[in-house]
């Protein structure tokens, strides 16, 4: 299995989507967030898809339903008994 994907949020706004996928390349060890955009034409000539790659950290630093969704995820990793754990001096 070289490439593991995690849905985050999906966008439909009429013609338009978008998705976000949290991704593992367990080949390269990466960590990454996929960023599918579909457009339409709206003369009906079709679709366009373009994939963008982009670093978690990069990623966390945006204020979007994606990012909200990984957070909560992340902090979910984190989670004993119902309450985050919390290191520090």
């Amino acid at each position: 299995m070289p490439l593991l994907s995690k849905p985050l949020y999906q966008r439909n706004d009429g013609g338009d989507e978008d998705r976000w996928r949290l991704m593992l390349d367990t080949d390269t060890q990466r960590f990454f967030v996929a960023h599918e955009q579909t457009r339409g034409d709206i003369r009906g000539s079709g679709y366009c898809t373009s994939t963008d790659e982009m670093d978690i950290t990069a990623f966390l630093t945006e204020h979007s339903h994606g990012q909200r969704e990984l957070m909560r995820l992340l902090e979910g990793l984190f989670e004993v008994g119902g309450e985050a754990r919390q290191t520090g001096p």
